[in-house]
């Protein structure tokens, strides 16, 4: 039976009046009379007495009453649902995101998206590059904002740039170098550095290697950090120097520093990546929202 027949008899129901639910139904008594017939014929029963003077439930249309409102409120809820999802307010959603995603603009969009879209959950979880991608391939996650550079091979993936940053040296607030207002790369040469985990993010970690060479840097690679707050930690304690993301500048901490770089360094391209074939129009609604943040 469809459900536009449920309609048709609880209308009936209700009004007790083939004219008055053929009206408020918008077609015509004949034909109203008709279906509900044909909902008789395919229950096997009869729902309504008919006479001249009055339309009543029979026990049987008494019965159906209360399932076929049911039934009917349940295929609303049900399109509703089909609906908020088909056009992106309503679902779940997982994002890995690198943490130099984490800045003021970041968190505002987030926010507003939260704010904007009740209905959807949304699952965040700070990543690697490698983790990101590994978890996006396995279906782990459905949307990650990673580190893109040209070296990277993601054919079986499709992206979209979020926004681009500049390295900062991250140093002890009392290091000769935070006397500059900027530093030149080549005075980098031999000082001890914090570097991040290259398995963590391996092409930029190549990249960065490169122009440092390429300037005649030879870092003295004396710590390696897991976790980008553990970099800065190790910086303010003075173990060394580290190349940060100019987003790390947000957070600040005591006895920490930031100065630009004057040099050739590679930039940070954040890009939002999925699968390919998988973009719904809840990604799309979260991605505008974050790129609607971004400054210009």
């Amino acid at each position: 039976m469809r459900f536009r027949k449920l309609k048709y008899f609880i209308t009936v129901a209700e009004e007790l009046h083939f004219g008055r639910a053929a009206a408020r139904l918008h077609i015509a008594q004949p034909p109203l009379s008709q279906q509900i017939k044909a909902i008789e014929d395919e229950i096997g029963a009869v729902l309504f007495e008919r006479s001249s003077q009055k339309v009543s439930l029979t026990p049987a249309g008494e019965a159906l009453l209360p399932q076929a409102r049911a039934l009917l409120q349940d295929w609303e809820k049900i399109q509703e649902q089909v609906r908020s999802i088909s056009n992106g307010t309503s679902g779940n959603l997982s994002l890995g995101f690198v943490w130099a995603a984490g800045t003021p603009h970041f968190s505002k969009g987030i926010a507003q998206f939260k704010q904007d879209n009740h209905g959807v959950t949304l699952n965040l979880e700070e990543m690697t590059t490698t983790h990101a991608l590994d978890a996006l391939r396995t279906e782990k996650i459905d949307l990650a904002m990673i580190f893109l550079n040209p070296l990277m091979d993601i054919t079986d993936l499709e992206h979209q740039g979020y926004e681009t940053q500049k390295h900062l040296l991250a140093l002890p607030e009392n290091h000769p170098l935070a006397q500059k207002e900027s530093v030149p790369l080549s005075d980098l040469h031999q000082l001890p550095f914090i570097s991040f985990v290259r398995q963590a993010h391996p092409s930029l970690y190549d990249q960065i290697m490169h122009h440092l060479h390429a300037a005649g840097v030879e870092p003295d690679i004396v710590q390696i950090a897991r976790l980008t707050q553990t970099t800065r930690t190790l910086v303010a304690a003075g173990v060394g120097i580290a190349l940060v993301p100019e987003s790390t500048q947000f957070d600040q901490r005591e006895g920490l520093t930031y100065r630009p770089i004057d040099g050739i360094l590679p930039e940070l391209d954040i890009h939002f990546v999925w699968r390919k074939n998988s973009l719904t129009p809840l990604m799309e609604r979260l991605i505008a929202h974050l790129q609607a943040q971004v400054p210009k």
